[in-house]
């Protein structure tokens, strides 16, 4: 009964959805509560929320995806030996690293660009020594409480003004409904998200695509586009791209091809434009 009551005090999103839903939330992250023993346990809700975005899909991609195992069951096999012998919050920071942070989070969401481009970002705290080093932390110090950054508070708190090593985290949050739907969104939008589009690229159900976008340009309060259609349409969107770029138009991927060449011990790399064939 107490522990969803937690979930008011993470983020401001995560409280405000769960004072509108009520009794459906509290239900929703009820779901596995005991079950422990599960290795994959701190992931489970994660997996079943978004696994709501493949109602998105073309049948066909669904079908042929279920062909090959359920994600779970292959991502459950392919945990180290060791992984048991973590603590709870060691197995779920594990899964957390291997399938959210390297792959995704420091990938998509700026890290390798910021470091392609020489721009100061977090990536002191990616340093294999502050890694080794909080990796061998007590979970005491990992996460104390809901406070997860408790060690690196108190070790800048003398450095910087108290309001802002006291403050809470606060998730970025991308005016994604505002970039990508109404009068002011790029044109290739609405041309990639064409059913026309969506039909010959053969990934996503036209008509599923459809209704998250009618419900997006129907200008209704910012509340009622829950945080589900908007990953969804950065999902089908960005995807929709890739395809454009390396499946359907793949002449037009890269333009410039990089020159290499090497002069005594250095590699240059010039870019000459090509005409593709």
């Amino acid at each position: 009964m107490l522990r969803p009551l937690l979930l008011t005090r993470l983020n401001a999103f995560i409280g405000k959805d769960l004072k509108r839903s009520g009794a459906f939330l509290v239900g929703f992250y009820r779901k596995g509560l005991t079950e422990t023993d599960d290795p994959l346990y701190s992931h489970r809700l994660r997996f079943a929320n978004t696994s709501r975005l493949l109602g998105l899909l073309d049948a066909d991609v669904v079908a042929g995806a279920a062909d090959r195992g359920d994600p779970a069951e292959r991502l459950e096999a392919r945990l180290p030996s060791w992984f048991g012998e973590m603590t709870p919050l060691g197995r779920a920071q594990y899964l957390e690293i291997s399938t959210f942070l390297e792959s995704y989070l420091l990938h998509s969401q700026g890290d390798r660009m910021l470091m392609g481009h020489s721009i100061e970002g977090r990536f002191p705290f990616l340093d294999y020594r502050v890694a080794e080093f909080a990796a061998a932390l007590p979970d005491a110090l990992r996460l104390r409480g809901l406070n997860e950054k408790y060690l690196l508070r108190k070790s800048v708190e003398h450095r910087l003004p108290t309001e802002i090593a006291a403050r809470k985290k606060r998730p970025y949050r991308a005016p994604i409904v505002g970039a990508f739907v109404g009068d002011d969104a790029p044109g290739y939008v609405r041309e990639l998200l064409a059913p026309e589009r969506l039909a010959a690229a053969g990934v996503f159900d036209p008509e599923a695509v459809g209704r998250i976008v009618r419900k997006c340009e129907a200008g209704a309060p910012r509340d009622a586009v829950s945080e589900t259609d908007e990953m969804a349409l950065v999902g089908v969107l960005s995807t929709m791209i890739l395809h454009d770029r390396f499946v359907a138009s793949p002449q037009l991927a890269d333009p410039l091809v990089p020159d290499r060449v090497v002069v005594g011990d250095e590699l240059r790399v010039s870019h000459k434009p090509t005409i593709a064939a």
